[in-house]
């Protein structure tokens, strides 16, 4: 074992009670001190170190122990004055979310926009939109743990730094610093696919999985793409330049689509009424219409699924993760897109896989990039400093 310095060990032993107490809500010095094999006076300082900076509360006394004695005091994360927003920029819009400690989401709100002019521009627009945070949630600067960003492109989220995206056209944009001269919390930047991977990690459909691949997937009337966030034994993969998961795949589009189905129109329900107005659905007209039951809507993501499950099929037999998390707005139509994704998974993976491969949708929909990005800040912040080295050969 490494032993590492004094600051190092103390950071640790934090992280070490804090994660305990996110994960029981409620829990005593006493069951802590049990728990780490920390000694009493540790814990305690600890406790009242974190106290102070108003990160954890008294939650009041638990009960007493069976040989009876004192009731303990419980302690539980602050999620009041502890607050993260998230980001997901893309072209013509943000979508902006507010999570506490616990990665409950306290707000959200999707803002359209006029496209960035420049670099100067965006940074402005994230300002405006930071601010406008604040101010509807009523909170103070100093209650905001960090903000965490995510954007569509190949992002080097060690520096911050967006090597490549449509958002400007412009190389290697240094955002985090730029955002880091007018901001006292944390900023972290990171690719979309990745954010929506560690959101469904903190708060989604992945809890309680270590190897996973979410597949964010982005249809709207004249473009559609796919990108995955791959999480190897509970830590997301990058690759050696940033580019993990970018498959550069063109969906087909929704107008595309509606070319083929157009004929179709009138069995549906809903769509019945769009037959001569084909220009006037959207995403947001398919989703509905497949969420009542139409059948042609529920055809068209049937199809789509199908399309996605050949596209990713490769890379998720390479990587044999034990599931796979559909995400984005269109996720919300649940198993007619999964069953059909899964279906054309089967048929060109090994049984092997597949037996052990759940295909599932994220709960989030629009939504799981920005409690994503914000949940990039939650990672950092419980983080514990790996120290320990583990090794099947004793010397």
């Amino acid at each position: 074992m490494q032993t590492g310095d004094i600051k190092l060990i103390k950071n640790i032993n934090i992280r070490l009670v804090l994660n305990l107490i996110r994960e029981n809500h409620r829990i005593s010095g006493a069951r802590l001190a049990q728990i780490t094999g920390m000694r009493p006076s540790t814990i305690s300082n600890i406790l009242k170190k974190l106290s102070k900076k108003n990160i954890i509360l008294n939650m009041g006394k638990g009960d007493s122990t069976e040989k009876g004695g004192k009731r303990p005091y419980l302690w539980g994360l602050n999620e009041n004055t502890n607050f993260i927003i998230g980001l997901d920029i893309n072209i013509y819009e943000i979508t902006a979310t507010l999570i506490n400690l616990e990665g409950t989401v306290t707000y959200k709100k999707n803002i359209t926009l006029d496209i960035y002019k420049s670099l100067d521009n965006l940074v402005e627009q994230i300002q405006n939109t930071t601010n406008m945070i604040i101010n509807d949630m009523n909170i103070q600067v100093d209650e905001i743990l960090g903000m965490g960003i995510a954007v569509a492109g190949i992002v080097n989220s060690d520096i911050g730094e967006i090597i490549l995206t449509d958002i400007l056209p412009m190389l290697n944009i240094p955002l985090q610093e730029k955002l880091l001269d007018l901001y006292t919390f944390p900023v972290i930047v990171e690719n979309n696919a990745n954010a929506a991977a560690l959101g469904s990690k903190w708060v989604g459909s992945a809890k309680d999985c270590n190897n996973f691949i979410t597949i964010l997937i982005e249809v709207y009337k004249h473009t559609g793409g796919i990108g995955m966030g791959i999480m190897i034994n509970n830590e997301l993969y990058h690759g050696s330049s940033y580019c993990s998961g970018e498959l550069n795949v063109n969906l087909p589009t929704l107008s595309d689509k509606l070319l083929s189905l157009r004929n179709h129109l009138s069995k549906g329900k809903i769509l019945k009424k769009y037959s001569e107005k084909v220009d006037e659905i959207n995403v947001n007209v398919m989703l509905d219409a497949a969420q009542k039951g139409d059948k042609t809507a529920k055809e068209y993501f049937k199809i789509l699924g199908h399309t996605i499950g050949k596209e990713i099929v490769r890379p998720v037999a390479a990587i044999n993760p034990s599931k796979l998390i559909l995400a984005g707005e269109i996720s919300s139509v649940g198993k007619i897109l999964s069953r059909a994704v899964a279906k054309e998974i089967e048929g060109e993976m090994l049984q092997i896989s597949n037996d052990c491969l759940e295909v599932t949708t994220s709960v989030h929909g629009k939504y799981i990039v920005s409690i994503g990005a914000a949940s990039m800040i939650l990672e950092e912040f419980f983080k514990i400093p790996v120290v320990k080295s583990n090794t099947k050969i004793n010397i």
